[in-house]
């Protein structure tokens, strides 16, 4: 099926009347009108409305100094800038004079200082690109014996050193956009001296794609979990009637390519993605290939589930989602068999198929450049995810030969939940924008917003963590508590299905009430707001004794519920004067 046109989907878009999600705010040192249009269709694509609000042209530094006044209230703030249009006069000064070079570079750190000082005013999400080799009369990388390209990566340095000091500043590299696309496809010289638009419109389609791929990764979920064929996917040949020495994997194509594909999933792996293998096999000979194949680049430790046997690859992936306790959309299936792939599509309309292609020299390729596994940033629980995973699977083993009770009381588990500080935002964040089934608000947010909660007197930021005698399973719940003077509102209340069952939900309620308590707080007030995927959470609150009407249902601190006796818990708060107050008459 053919994409539609970003244009025409925006166009029509437009037509549509609607509150928009987002409002994204547009200033560059070019005139870049142009972009909306791919920015927007690239968003709806991800179910996310926007609208926009673009800055006079060439007024970046005074959208730094008051960005109300440029763009008004906005979400998200796009900065797109050129040196040859912010310091013409100083840049073109440098390719005849050496000592021109430091008056340069002096000014493109103001810049960025001007931007840190957006970044302090804003709370939303603020991309600024990084500058692309200038397009100016003279400047020129491939003359003989010119001093362009040292210039441009003195400039583009200093603005890299400047702006790593920036917290939560998303930087789009144009200049990396611009080896992609190619300098003679992304300049347009008429339109330049025309319009003051710089670029064609397949370079403007390729900018305002990865702008909105940033925007996205704020607020969607990346894909979980590939499922891997094996036979002409992670290897060449048919195991069972090659056999090991007869595949093709190694150093020379077309093994080369199977082998580079191979470790580009180890780099997927290395950023949280799991691997799994759903293949129509005989265990044995597939086996075979991970424990005892030289060129092999995965091995079984790599690989969360494996599904290898003759059932049909709809019931291997129905059972990988199950074994992971995630949902199909989560799932990625990669298949050298148009077949299994069309029935796959149409059986599992969920799940992202992809073919491998026929040109196996794009093998190595097929899963980069997408958006599929968007993240902006990777924390210590998805580095560790398929180790987790594994101590996920040996607790099920265990759990199989005891007692529900004899196991819990087995496990020596350990909760603990604590106020956020820096360091855990980007993994609430993540969680935040991730969780769906154990989520009674689903309320999304990035993770600028969550830290201005964070430094909120009257609020409350918890995560908890959990861990047992098996491993650690990470930061896998957070809360945020909203003080409405003797009521603690429970904006957010979510954790991972992972460790749902022994314990943890009654423990979050019991350290709730207790951290309600340490703000002031007689009784927590929740809220259920119903989603297609968080029904298992609809009871929760009359569970566990809150009184309501199926719309806000309170409970008073005192009548929580108890912290079962087999789990260890602690509940680390931070000091503050209501805090001491408290302290104070309990003494």
């Amino acid at each position: 099926m053919t994409a539609p046109d970003p244009k025409t989907a925006w166009r029509q878009y437009q037509k549509q009347a609607g509150t928009a999600d987002i409002t994204v705010g547009l200033a560059a040192s070019f005139t870049l009108d142009p972009i909306e249009p791919f920015i927007g269709a690239h968003l709806l694509g991800k179910n996310i409305r926007p609208e926009f609000s673009i800055a006079p042209f060439g007024q970046l530094q005074q959208l730094c100094i008051n960005h109300k006044h440029a763009i008004g209230d906005a979400n998200v703030i796009v900065m797109l800038w050129r040196i040859e249009d912010m310091f013409a006069a100083k840049l073109a000064a440098t390719l005849d004079a050496a000592d021109a070079l430091p008056a340069l570079l002096d000014d493109i750190r103001q810049f960025a200082a001007s931007v840190a000082q957006l970044r302090r005013n804003f709370s939303g999400t603020l991309i600024v690109s990084a500058p692309p080799f200038p397009s100016l009369p003279g400047f020129d990388a491939l003359e003989l014996a010119s001093p362009a390209m040292q210039i441009y990566t003195a400039a583009a340095q200093a603005w890299a050193q400047e702006t790593a000091k920036i917290d939560r500043l998303r930087v789009l590299d144009l200049q990396a956009l611009m080896i992609e696309h190619g300098a003679r496809h992304a300049n347009d010289a008429r339109k330049w001296q025309l319009y003051r638009q710089p670029y064609t419109d397949t370079f403007w389609q390729a900018i305002g794609t990865q702008v909105g791929r940033i925007i996205a990764a704020e607020k969607t979920s990346p894909k979980k979990c590939i499922v891997l064929d094996l036979d002409n996917t992670l290897w060449g040949g048919v195991i069972g009637e090659d056999g090991l020495s007869g595949i093709a994997l190694g150093d020379e194509f077309p093994g080369r390519a199977f082998r580079d594909f191979q470790r580009y999933l180890m780099h997927l792996k290395s950023k949280g993605v799991m691997l799994a293998v759903a293949s129509k096999n005989n265990p044995a000979d597939a086996l075979e290939v991970f424990d005892k194949h030289d060129a092999m680049v995965l091995n079984r430790r790599d690989i969360v589930a494996f599904e290898i046997n003759w059932d049909s690859k709809v019931d291997s992936i129905k059972r990988i989602a199950a074994k992971l306790n995630i949902g199909l959309d989560a799932l990625v299936f990669v298949d050298d068999n148009a077949k299994e792939i069309g029935e796959v599509q149409e059986r599992l309309l969920a799940v992202t198929c992809l073919l491998v292609p026929e040109e196996l020299a794009d093998l190595p390729a097929l899963l980069a450049n997408t958006d599929l596994f968007d993240a902006l940033q990777v924390t210590d629980e998805d580095r560790k995810r398929t180790e987790m995973m594994s101590s996920d699977q040996q607790r099920s083993q265990i759990q199989e030969t005891m007692s529900e009770e004899d196991f819990r009381k087995s496990l020596q588990l350990k909760i603990d939940i604590f106020a956020a500080e820096k360091q855990h935002l980007a993994r609430i964040t993540q969680l935040v924008n991730k969780t769906n089934q154990f989520n009674l608000t689903t309320i999304r947010r990035t993770q600028d917003e969550i830290e201005k909660l964070v430094a909120s007197p009257d609020t409350l930021v918890l995560g908890m963590n959990i861990s047992d005698k098996y491993g650690d399973y990470g930061l896998v719940g957070a809360a945020i508590l909203t003080k409405n003077g003797a009521i603690a509102d429970i904006d957010t209340l979510l954790m991972s299905c992972r460790v749902l069952g022994r314990g943890a939900e009654e423990t979050f309620i019991a350290q709730l009430a207790a951290a309600a308590a340490s703000l002031g707080c007689t009784t927590l007030r929740g809220q259920y707001i119903p989603t297609a995927k968080n029904d298992m959470v609809k009871d929760l609150y009359p569970r566990f004794k809150f009184v309501g009407d199926g719309d806000k249902w309170l409970l008073k601190t005192a009548d929580a519920p108890k912290i079962p006796a087999h789990i260890g818990a602690s509940l680390r708060l931070p000091e503050s004067p209501i805090m001491n107050k408290n302290k104070e008459g309990q003494s």
